[in-house]
């Protein structure tokens, strides 16, 4: 294993970090800006300090491009809409806390583990879920049954690309494994749907509105006092929108990527 510096210091503040956020969102939907900004400083003061020790400036140098590279694309992802700002400081600042493992640059190993374990929290989280909220299912259904068409298609074209390259004589084992992965993400697509419209929507009178509430209309981030008795002056009904508390997927792809390294090799 490939240390630099005596103790595991990094890795202890992202573990640490990243799982007190992760419970954090996961009671509250909120996380405080202080604990990736905490831990953000803490691991570029680190990686200063063992530089100026060790005259070794390139993990100082990985940490300050990587964290920072991320940093970007996690406020670009906010600004679409497409992740709250929790998410986008959690993965700049493991960037900036772990900028070297075991002899290679972490994130390249941690950006693919994520987006696997960022998938199976999603497809797990959503199952939970709609076991919670079971009318959900009977939605699912009409909606399988409304829209046959385009859930039965998808699949069926590349079922009969596989009925085509079976009587051509090939080897279509590795195919039906396909077949079976784009008829789940299909089903899952028209699932997510149903999730997103029934589960993360709901339609409430703004005085039953609260601090930290996220409206359809807004980016991931909490309303604030003053923003919250501005919307009830001006509204009386908002649409209160939630999403997945995916906070928790930065530790578990993080423990993932210490222990097995980039999950790719295990399958190769």
């Amino acid at each position: 294993m490939f240390f630099w510096g005596n103790a595991m210091i990094e890795i202890i503040i992202a573990l640490i970090g990243s799982i007190a956020a992760g419970a954090w969102d996961l009671k509250t939907t909120e996380v405080p800006d202080e604990i990736p900004v905490l831990m953000i400083s803490l691991g570029l003061f680190y990686w200063f300090i063992n530089a100026v020790a060790s005259s070794n400036f390139f993990p100082l140098f990985v940490s300050l491009l990587v964290g920072t590279i991320l940093l970007i694309f996690g406020f670009a992802m906010y600004r679409t809409k497409q992740w709250g700002g929790a998410d986008a400081l959690i993965l700049s600042a493991i960037g900036y806390v772990i900028p070297i493992y075991a002899g290679r640059i972490f994130m390249l190993d941690y950006i693919f583990n994520f987006f696997i374990v960022g998938a199976a929290y999603t497809i797990v989280y959503a199952i939970v879920l709609g076991i919670m909220n079971r009318f959900v299912f009977s939605y699912f259904v009409k909606d399988v049954k409304e829209n046959i068409k385009v859930v039965a298609g998808i699949p069926g074209i590349f079922a009969c690309f596989v009925v085509a390259m079976f009587i051509a004589g090939f080897f279509i084992i590795p195919l039906l494994y396909i077949l079976l992965l784009i008829i789940f993400i299909t089903l899952f697509w028209r699932y997510g749907l149903i999730i997103e419209s029934r589960v993360f929507r709901r339609r409430v009178k703004t005085k039953n509105l609260k601090v930290g509430d996220v409206i359809d209309d807004m980016r991931w981030v909490g309303l604030k006092e003053e923003e919250l008795k501005a919307i009830q002056k001006k509204k009386q009904y908002a649409i209160v929108k939630e999403g997945i508390r995916f906070v928790s997927a930065f530790p578990i792809a993080l423990v993932f990527t210490l222990l097995f390294g980039n999950i790719l090799f295990l399958f190769i």
